[in-house]
């Protein structure tokens, strides 16, 4: 049998003594996650609703001084533009339709920019959004309040079946709603209450408008109401019946979703003068069109002209301009106070 060196052994136990031995309880462990439920809450931002939204676009692309922030607890957005005249005749106010803005590209802005030329100040207001709206189902006048959004932001054209206007047209570009990946609220229920409360608010914004312009005595107001504009406007004038305010003009009037009055029972027991003007040539626009006149002719009423402009489809500045002296020689024909 074969002897190990003495030396060889001494160095093997000191070897050995001076190896770690390493227990599998000692073994290193992977790093273990939190429960899900102990992760930190991300709190998410209330929904920017689409006409807040739109709004503050136009607040980054006007003139501060035309701009007006009225209302108390609704606080919107208005555009003012006073005559070019020593004399003013009276003050405009325009109602636009339901998911438009207070300088929309299509009658809106044609109105606000150019009667202002012919001796009258025009008052724009921003309606409140359709209850049809998603975003007008998850949020509050509270949650309406606009945010300001970076100024790099980019814009979009929501009237995406228009071109935009040239800049030496006076039109600006509208707004569009947040980007989707911008954070929004969790989805609530609508409340059963959401439609009555949108009606409150669209009444307070024009009665806000009135007792604004009244500040300033002018001899007329005249309300003009475009699209769902024109009922709010007409629904105003039944409630509130102002003796101040004389004159409506309708253009393309129709009536909200929520809205349970009649639009042409409305327009028909109304006492002021109303100048109906429709360009819409489509057979339910015309049916629409035939109800409001043949309802005002029931009611025997005083002064309802209704006025159809042709289409022109292949031009667009043309048809507004159009409808703007169409409308200007409405406001001719009544006498002054």
């Amino acid at each position: 049998m074969r002897r190990v060196p003495a030396f060889a052994l001494v160095l093997g136990l000191a070897i050995g003594g001076v190896a770690p031995r390493i227990s599998p309880a000692q073994e290193p462990q992977p790093p273990q996650q939190k429960p899900a439920d102990e992760a930190p809450a991300t709190p998410r931002s209330a929904v920017q609703p689409r006409s807040a939204a739109q709004a503050e676009g136009l607040r980054r692309q006007l003139d501060q001084a035309a701009q007006l922030q009225l209302g108390s607890e609704d606080v919107f957005l208005a555009l003012w533009q006073p005559a070019n005249t020593p004399k003013p005749r009276g003050v405009l106010i325009i109602v636009p339709s339901e998911g438009e803005t207070a300088d929309w590209p299509r009658v809106v802005a044609p109105l606000r920019r150019t009667l202002p030329e012919h001796g009258w100040h025009t008052l724009s207001l921003t309606p409140t959004d359709a209850m049809a709206d998603p975003l007008a189902r998850l949020t509050t006048p509270a949650q309406a309040a606009p945010s300001a959004p970076a100024k790099d932001e980019a814009v979009e054209d929501i009237d995406a079946d228009a071109s935009p206007q040239p800049a030496d047209a006076g039109y600006l570009p509208e707004q569009t709603a947040p980007a989707d990946d911008e954070p929004s609220a969790e989805p609530t229920p609508p409340q059963e209450d959401a439609a009555p409360a949108n009606v409150e608010r669209m009444q307070a914004r024009l009665a806000a408008a009135v007792e604004h312009v009244r500040s300033a005595k002018p001899a007329e107001i005249v309300l003009v109401g475009h699209g769902t504009g024109a009922y709010w406007a007409s629904r105003y004038l039944a409630q509130d019946s102002p003796k101040d305010i004389r004159q409506l003009i309708v253009i393309d009037p129709r009536r909200p979703a929520p809205a349970e009055q009649s639009l042409e029972d409305t327009l028909a027991a109304l006492p002021v003068a109303v100048g109906d003007f429709h360009t819409d040539e489509r057979p339910a626009a015309q049916r629409q069109a035939l109800q409001r006149r043949n309802a005002a002719r029931r009611a025997d009423h005083p002064d309802y002209r209704q006025v159809a402009l042709p289409a022109l489809a292949a031009d667009r500045d043309g048809a507004q301009e159009q409808l703007v002296r169409r409308i200007r020689g409405w406001l001719d024909r009544q006498p002054p106070r």
